[in-house]
C-alpha cells in the first residue's frame, strides 16, 4: 500500500452534500411538499424565491431557509438562517466507483448488482451552516436525508461522496447507531478494512470526519478479530463527532480488552492524504511499532 493523491480532497468544502440515486428517471415533488415535509422536521421553512422553480436540470437549485437554525455572523452582527438546497436531476456515471472504492461498500452486501441499478442522480446540500453547533449542522443534514427518502419513494439509495459509502435506502432508513444524534454517521462515517499483502496484518481506517472539521481514525494491527476493531474504529468516531478533537498526542483510550492505548496524529497511511488520529494498540499493533 502506497501513499497516493487522489480528487477526493479536492470535493472538501464549507457546503457538505450527498447523493440520492435512482434507478428511473427522476420524479420531482413541488416546492410547497418539500416545504411541508421540510417543516415536519425543521420548524417554520419557506423558499429563499418563490419565482425560483423546482429545477429539472443538474445545473439548476431550489433553496429552502430554515429559520429555525440560525448562524450568527460576526461581521454583520446579526444571524441569517441556514438552508438546504436541492439540485436538478442528472445522470448518474458508476465509473467513478474504481475498484477501490468498492471495495469498502460494506453496506452493500450485493454491491455490483445494487451499483448497476444507480443510472440518475439529484444532489443535495446545506448553505450557510459552518456556524452551527456540530450536532446541530449534521443533524440536519442526517434528516435532510431521511425526508429527501420520503420525498422521492423511487430513491434506491445515497451515495455520500465525503465519506465515500454507498448505502440502499433500507440501511439508511434503519440506523445502525442507539443515537437519533449519531444517524449522521450512517452516511457520514466510513469504517475501512485492508489486509497488509503477505502479512497477517490489517489496516483500519476512517473517511468523513475530516470534511467535518475533526482528525480521521487509523489504527494498524494484527491478531484481532476485525469486527471487534470496527466496532471500536466506530465508537471512538462518534465519541469525537460528540466532544470533537478533544484526543491529543499521546493520550490512551480504552482498548477491546480494556488496554490503554495511546494515540498520536500523523500522515495517513492510504490516501486520501490527511492527518489522522493513530490509535497505537500495543502488543496487537502492526509494522514493527
Amino acid at each position: 500500500m502506497e501513499k497516493k493523491e487522489n480528487g477526493f480532497t479536492d470535493k472538501w468544502s464549507s457546503v457538505y452534500f450527498f447523493i440520492p440515486l435512482f434507478e428511473n428517471p427522476v420524479i420531482m415533488p413541488t416546492a410547497e411538499a418539500v416545504c411541508a415535509k421540510l417543516a415536519e422536521k425543521f420548524g417554520k421553512v419557506t423558499e429563499l424565491a418563490e419565482e425560483q422553480n423546482m429545477p429539472q436540470k443538474p445545473s439548476e437549485l431550489k433553496s429552502f431557509v430554515l429559520w429555525e437554525h440560525q448562524v450568527y455572523y460576526e461581521k454583520e452582527k446579526r444571524e441569517f438562517p441556514s438552508q438546504l438546497i436541492l439540485y436538478g436531476a442528472d445522470t448518474f456515471d458508476t465509473a467513478q466507483f474504481d475498484e477501490a472504492v468498492r471495495a469498502q461498500f460494506w453496506s452493500c452486501p450485493e454491491k455490483e448488482a445494487f451499483i448497476a441499478r444507480c443510472r440518475y442522480s439529484i444532489m443535495a446540500s446545506n448553505m450557510l451552516a459552518a456556524g452551527l453547533p456540530v450536532l446541530e449542522q449534521y443533524g440536519i443534514l442526517a434528516d435532510y436525508a431521511d425526508a429527501v427518502l420520503e420525498l422521492f419513494p423511487d430513491c434506491i439509495g445515497i451515495y455520500w461522496p465525503h465519506s465515500q459509502n454507498l448505502l440502499p435506502r433500507e440501511v439508511y432508513e434503519h440506523s445502525s447507531w442507539n443515537s437519533p444524534e449519531l444517524h449522521f454517521l450512517d452516511g457520514g462515517l466510513n469504517v475501512r478494512f485492508f489486509n497488509i499483502t503477505g502479512t497477517n496484518e490489517m489496516l483500519f481506517d476512517t473517511l468523513g470526519l475530516t470534511p467535518i472539521g475533526l482528525p480521521d481514525l487509523q489504527c494498524h494491527c494484527k491478531n484481532l478479530e476485525p469486527n471487534q476493531v470496527v466496532v471500536f474504529m466506530r465508537n471512538l468516531a462518534a465519541y469525537l463527532f460528540e466532544y470533537g478533537d478533544v484526543i491529543e498526542d499521546g493520550n490512551t483510550v480504552e482498548g477491546i480488552h480494556h488496554e490503554k492505548w495511546v494515540c498520536r496524529k500523523e500522515d495517513a497511511i492510504i490516501s486520501p492524504m490527511r492527518v489522522v488520529l493513530d490509535i497505537h494498540m500495543g502488543e496487537f499493533a502492526g509494522g514493527n511499532r
